[in-house]
């Protein structure tokens, strides 16, 4: 759903982007399709940034909520579920590179954020998580690489996923603090990768909340056969893993080629026809 577009001023909306969501998820679910829908784009509205966005607790704190609400209000009885942000860590990296202390600030800010949307949300349709996980491996020996990948993957895993099992905020370098409503926030857990997904379902059946699991997978590989293995790969791992874990969805990112992007090539052309990495999906 693009924020940007559809509250370009605050306290207002345009009612016209609501309208044409609402036609083409109307249309989706009558073709048989269930249409979820994602609350916040990379685009974030202008205002909302120059009053400093999400790297500032108060702002995120008053506008946030009120557009999950509106949200809500507009597309409710069209959506299949509720994705509100994607990728947390790589957003916080984004806005705030390179400033531990500030990523950890912000990270706080995102955890409160995905409560007050889930406050909101959760008596409809699903809501899942979206987490860019990774194995985080320190670059060398040194303690201080050592305590680097142990920052990086707190904030990654242990800060979503034990914060959803016990409803504790734990940031490396914080006090660690109790948040209402956080235990159990989510219906699904969803876990965006491009390798070692046995062992991301393994640790999040084992480290989260009791809710099924949903996997995106991006794979890897300079060419579309490497990416056809890396696919293949996947299946693997989920095999390995769904009989003692539920797994509710595999979704691949992204599924068709983009002359915009052409950095991330899809298992389809632009023209929708698959190709082997397709094919490796399909019959995975």
């Amino acid at each position: 759903m693009p924020w940007a577009l559809a509250q370009p001023k605050a306290g207002a909306y345009d009612g016209d982007v609501f309208e044409q969501v609402h036609a083409a998820a109307h249309a989706a679910r009558g073709l048989g399709l269930q249409p979820w829908f994602r609350l916040l784009q990379p685009a974030i509205p202008k205002w909302f940034d120059n009053d400093g966005g999400f790297t500032d607790d108060r702002t995120a704190g008053h506008w946030w909520p009120r557009w999950v609400e509106l949200v809500a209000e507009q597309l409710g009885e069209v959506a299949a579920g509720w994705l509100p942000f994607e990728a947390p860590y790589a957003m916080a990296q984004r806005l705030v590179p390179d400033d531990p202390r500030r990523h950890g600030e912000l990270m706080h800010t995102l955890v409160v954020a995905w409560r007050d949307a889930w406050r909101l949300l959760r008596i409809g349709p699903p809501v899942a998580t979206s987490l860019d996980v990774t194995i985080e491996r320190p670059a060398d020996g040194s303690e201080a690489a050592a305590q680097e990948a142990h920052r990086r993957d707190q904030l990654r895993w242990g800060l979503w996923l034990g914060g959803m099992r016990d409803g504790v905020v734990r940031i490396p370098g914080r006090a660690d603090k109790q948040l209402a409503d956080l235990d159990g926030a989510c219906t699904v857990v969803g876990l965006a990768m491009r390798s070692d997904v046995e062992a991301g379902l393994q640790r999040a059946g084992e480290q989260g909340p009791e809710r099924p699991l949903a996997v995106t997978f991006r794979p890897l590989g300079d060419s579309d056969g490497q990416r056809a293995q890396s696919i293949t790969a996947m299946w693997r791992d989920v095999r390995r893993t769904a009989g003692e874990l539920t797994i509710t969805s595999v979704t691949i990112t992204p599924f068709t080629d983009n002359d915009d992007q052409p950095e991330r090539p899809g298992i389809a052309t632009a023209r929708r026809e698959l190709k082997d990495s397709g094919d490796a999906f399909l019959h995975g």
